[in-house]
């Protein structure tokens, strides 16, 4: 038989093959997206740049627009300036968040376009987004004029700009190609627990906005004085209305803060639920929402927010699992993601204001991570652990125990276990199952004869008498309960068990299905009764 030499034909590409770009347009795509975001970022605050400095009557010009957006590109990927050679580090977060949207954006379209493929692409599309901002950080730190009165870090500027960038690009491509197939394997707990503490972060965000709208609301006199003394005319309130809804994330994060009990520091200035410290008062207007006084009596009451927030996620992860273990490690995972973003968010918030009056602005991370820890992580533990579970009915097999006299050992009796206290005990529920002794009728005289023919369901082997099989039973009455053959109606099969409903959390069983009444079986003393009959008709025959 004579072999082809010819080489074997390529096998038909799938549409998930056609559709990968070859090595000059992953490259372009690559490109795209690690310049794109650095020029979108940019061109987005380039306005904000330009609005500020016309607003504050410097004129600036168009290329001078361009050149004061660079500190205020550095500032959104929160990296330290230093103002006048003093330090800097209160940046605000309204414009982070902004780039951070942007750059998960980019590198979302970036890993579509080349596939989709996480672990094939992934890597090449974040070290790119990554290493551009971390490499333009540090080229824009670099050109700022020596002479200027803001300055950074290069190094600060490589490290902070790249870890920004790489969070906001691999949050992009996850969001774009959903997780990876090794998170389906994980725990059932720790995926309900991280979904658990995303909740709890959404929570605290929730709660955190409230409670800085109740506190603008509240000091609206003096944020309205502070505006007629720091901005009189309508461009000096514009500029500063811009600059207040950039640092509007900071406020909220100093409300969360005050939310779970830590309070937050001003200068020297203490503000917590319990106690408050008044320091130097100012014009900027969200300063000037902060309270003046002792703080009022009601305000230990907002410590209920948090703590309802925490039995919320200790209800989602019960509602989510069946096993207790798991629910508590669940409700660990979740607290423990909760202080973690909280005391994240404290860190980027706060900082040193340039060594001036309200210097430092401090929300304390080692105070807000274990607060957050109790409200969410504790009490949903508590939850958990305090409510009963609820499961599926549990049939045990009643064999021994309470039985009747004579009674079949082979018989055994499929019950459902009592849970609660109002339940029958198993076995009484079996007992009642079985009829009563007394209703005998063994003096009806219509007894089958128990040797001859075959006996019938249930009833014993005399003795002396053969069986189908040949054999002769023993003595029954001296080896203890006589053998019978059990009678399939006399077992109470699983699905005759009383149906159970659930009303209101706890299990009831429904008292309208009757389990069968089973046959009943035959005793020692019927045994004896049937052969002091038969001698005495073969007395009188």
């Amino acid at each position: 038989m004579s072999r082809s030499l010819a080489p074997p034909a390529d096998p038909p590409a799938t549409d998930a093959v056609a559709t990968q770009p070859d090595g000059i347009a992953r490259l372009r795509i690559l490109c795209a997206a690690a310049a794109g975001t650095v020029l979108a970022s940019y061109a987005l605050l380039v306005p904000a740049a330009a609005a500020v400095g016309w607003t504050a009557g410097d004129g600036l010009s168009f290329d001078g627009a361009f050149a004061a957006a660079i500190p205020l590109w550095l500032a959104a990927h929160q990296i330290p300036l230093v103002l006048a050679g003093q330090p800097f580090s209160v940046l605000p977060l309204l414009p982070t968040a902004v780039l951070f949207a942007v750059v998960a954006l980019g590198a979302g379209w970036a890993l579509r376009r080349l596939g989709g493929r996480f672990r094939h692409d992934g890597g090449p599309v974040l070290v790119g987004t990554a290493g551009a901002h971390a490499a333009v950080a540090v080229l824009g730190s670099a050109l700022l004029p020596r002479a200027a009165e803001v300055a950074a870090q290069p190094w600060a500027a490589m490290v902070g700009a790249g870890l920004l960038a790489g969070s906001a690009a691999l949050t992009g491509m996850l969001r774009s190609c959903g997780l990876p197939p090794e998170w389906g394997a994980a725990p059932a707990w720790l995926r309900i627990g991280m979904r658990a503490g995303a909740l709890a972060l959404a929570g605290l965000a929730a709660i955190a906005s409230v409670l800085l709208v109740v506190a603008l609301v509240i000091g609206a006199h003096r944020i309205v004085a502070a505006y007629g003394v720091l901005a009189p005319t309508f461009g000096d309130g514009l500029g500063v209305t811009l600059l207040g809804l950039a640092y509007l994330p900071n406020a909220a994060v100093g409300a969360l803060s005050w939310a779970v009990g830590a309070g937050f520091t001003v200068g020297t200035a203490t503000i917590s639920p319990f106690d408050a410290k008044p320091g130097v008062p100012s014009s900027f207007p969200l300063l000037a929402a902060l309270p003046t006084g002792a703080p009022a009596l009601w305000a230990p009451v907002v410590l209920v927010l948090p703590v309802l927030l925490g039995m919320l996620v200790g209800l989602s992860v019960r509602r989510a699992l069946s096993v207790p273990a798991d629910r508590i490690r669940a409700t660990a995972v979740a607290g423990l993601v909760a202080a973690s973003g909280a005391t994240l968010l404290a860190l980027l918030a706060g900082g040193r204001l340039a060594a001036g009056p309200y210097d430092p602005v401090r929300f304390p991370p080692e105070l807000i991570a274990p607060a957050t820890l109790l409200w969410i992580g504790g009490i949903a533990a508590v939850v958990v652990i305090l409510r009963r579970p609820v499961d599926d009915p549990v049939y045990v097999d009643v064999v021994d125990g309470d039985r009747e006299p004579g009674a079949d050992p082979q018989v055994r009796v499929r019950m459902p276990a009592a849970r609660d206290a109002d339940h029958d005990s198993v076995a009484d529920t079996a007992r009642d199952a079985r009829p009563d002794p007394s209703d005998d009728p063994a003096d009806d005289g219509a007894m089958d004869d128990p040797v001859d023919g075959d006996p019938e369901p249930g009833a014993p082997v005399a003795d002396g008498a053969e069986d189908d099989e040949g054999r002769v039973a023993d003595d029954a009455v001296a080896a203890g309960p006589p053998r019978t053959v059990p009678d399939p109606a006399s077992v109470i099969a699983p699905d005759a068990v009383p149906a159970r409903r659930r009303l209101f959390g706890r299990h009831r069983p429904d008292r309208t299905a009757e389990p069968p009444v089973p046959k009943r079986l035959r005793t020692v003393a019927d045994l004896v009764a049937e052969r002091e009959r038969a001698a005495r008709e073969a007395g009188d025959g």
